[in-house]
Formats: structure tokens, sequence, C-alpha cells
């Protein structure tokens, strides 16, 4: 009887172990129905990418798509990374053609994973797709979030200093077309209302980031994004459903000695640069000072974009000393980027 058992499980394992072709269809649904769909075998990439990052390379490293002579692969490498190669790899990978057929060799204890951007994921073991007369499989839309949208003008404008609390990007899909937009949202600790009053502790608020960015410069510790301090002035608009960040107009802001909140002389070209012309700096006492080191190759972009009379730019080292008190900047904003919502700054409410 042992003899037997043992022979079966030994059969099992030939026929579960060895290769089998397996072929069907495969079709996205609505609108988006002739869009090809990627059929993965267990899942393979995004495991590697995500659970086992030194493996993932290593697998990258010795595919043999890597080492191949072919031009365009290593343009496409170079371009767009190693992880565009990956899909040419036939053992781990492939997609539909233009009839929605696919074929692909995986093992009776394989499962294969069906994708498409902006579809549900569906998951099949191959063992029970091949007991199938027909191999079709049809991958649904989506739950889409409408983005909201707001013809109307806002009513009411918050001046706050901010603690970050959490900053994350609201997911794109097909109900939000807008050419070049993303949509950020964020939630914050109200730390000092400086106008507007908001009555909550924490605040969360939409960030619709302009389509164009100025030149990144990024000199630490000065930042692009707001997302990027931990402390910041804020303005932000209340609309009939949605809080939205003014015009993406933010400012960084550190604690002084005497107790106040100030935001230092920003180097030129950034978003939220002040103009010393324009608008004569303060020298500020902060408690952490705003200060960094800079290679020597940057020293001549270091010494164009600083002003020199309000910095001390030596030996690979810059300070900043000099910046705007909180009141102070609020009143410089309202002579500009907030020029859009005069009307909600007449009166205190």
């Amino acid at each position: 009887m042992k003899i037997y058992i043992v022979l079966f499980l030994l059969a099992f394992q030939m026929v579960f172990s060895q290769e089998i072709t397996v072929k069907g269809k495969a079709f996205n649904s609505g609108k988006f129905n002739d869009r090809i769909v990627y059929i993965v075998k267990n899942d393979t990439i995004n495991k590697l990418r995500t659970h086992n990052h030194s493996l993932y390379e290593n697998w990258k490293k010795n595919s043999k798509f890597e080492n191949t002579n072919d031009d365009s692969y290593r343009e496409i490498s170079k371009n767009f990374g190693s992880d565009v190669l990956l899909f040419k790899n036939k053992n781990y990978n492939t997609h539909t053609d233009s009839l929605g057929n696919f074929e692909i060799k995986a093992k009776l204890s394989d499962s294969l994973f069906f994708e498409s951007h902006w579809h549900t994921t569906k998951k099949f073991l191959v063992k029970d797709l091949v007991k199938k007369k027909k191999n079709t499989v049809k991958l649904k839309l989506e739950t889409c979030e409408v983005w909201p949208t707001h013809p109307e003008k806002p009513t009411k404008l918050y001046v706050f200093i901010g603690k970050k609390i959490k900053v994350w990007v609201s997911p794109s899909s097909y109900c939000n077309m807008r050419p070049l937009t993303s949509r950020i949202l964020s939630k914050y600790i109200v730390v000092k209302n400086i106008y507007g009053n908001f009555k909550k502790d924490t605040i969360q608020f939409t960030t619709y980031p302009p389509h164009s960015e100025l030149i990144r410069q990024n000199y630490n510790p000065f930042r692009t994004s707001f997302s990027q301090y931990d402390y910041c002035l804020l303005y932000v608009a209340e609309y009939k459903d949605e809080l939205l960040q003014a015009t993406y107009v933010f400012d960084d802001v550190y604690m002084t000695k005497e107790g106040k909140w100030a935001t230092p002389l920003k180097p030129k070209g950034l978003r939220n640069t002040i103009s010393p012309d324009l608008f004569k700096p303060t020298k500020i006492n902060f408690i952490t000072p705003i200060e960094f080191e800079y290679e020597e190759k940057f020293e001549k972009s270091i010494k164009e974009n600083f002003p020199e009379v309000y910095t001390k730019i030596s030996d690979g080292k810059i300070s900043v000393d000099y910046g705007y008190y909180v009141e102070d900047l609020f009143e410089i904003r309202k002579a500009g980027v907030l020029k859009e919502y005069e009307y909600l700054m007449t009166r205190e409410d």
C-alpha cells in the first residue's frame, strides 16, 4: 500500500512540476476595452520588487535580456530602467494581442494574475483554468473617485502655522483626466492661527500642484514642496465641499530665540522666494541655525542665487541669518500671491 502511495505522490509531483501552455482570451471593460491585458505568472515581478529588493536587483542583473546585444533593448533600459525590460521576459509575463488572445507557459501549481491599468486584477490557479472549455477573462473597472470641481469662488481664507501629520497622493483614475494634474491630500496640526481663525485643532486640505515648476534648485534646507517641511505657514481657501491650498503658496517657518515664528530668506528662483529688493528682510535669531554645506563645484551657483548682503558664504558653508517674521510675511503675501483673495480679507471673522 505504501508503494502505491509513494508512486501516486511522485506522479502527482511530476504532473504539477511540468510546464504546460495556457491559452485563452482576456479583455477590459467599458470604454477601455481596446487596451491590452497583462498576464503575470505568480505575480513574480511585484513580489520581488516589494518584498526582496536585493533578490529583485540580482534577478534583473542576471536576466537574459540584460545581456542582449539588441540596441533597442539597451535604449529602453537607458531611458526607462530595467523594470520595462522585465515585461519582455516571456517566462514571467505576457500580454494579449489585438484580438485579446494570450499564451503563456506555466505549471499547474502556478497562479496567473490578469492586470490592466484602471481595472481590478484577477487571479486564477492554472489547474482551474485548464478545466474550462473557454478561458475568457474579463476585468472590471476599478471604483472611481470623482475629484470635486469648484466653479464658485471660495468663501473663507485660513492662514495658519501648521505642523505636518501626513501628506499623501490621491490615486489618479479614469474619472479625472485633467492634463498634467495630480491631487495631494494633507493633514496638519493647527499650531497657530494667523488669519481666519480655523476652529479645529487639525485640518485636512487638498492641493492641486501647478502644471509647471520653477527651476528645482533644492538647496538644503530649501525645497520646492511644502510637504518636505515639518512646519509651514499655510494658506487654505474654503469652498463648498473642500478646503484647497491657495495658489500653491507656502512658507516654511522656524521658531526664533524670542519665541516667534519666522521664515529665512530664500535663494533666487524658488516659487516662494521673496525679493529683498522689494521687501527688506530682518535679522533673525533662529533657535536652530539655517545653515548647510555645499560642494565646491556649486560655489558659483550658490553665490549667484543667494543674496550676499544677507548670507554668509565661505569655506563650503552657507548660513542665512535674515528673513521675515510671520506677521510681516502675511502682509507681503497679501500684496502679492494672495491678491486674488483680497475680498476675503476685508474684515476678520
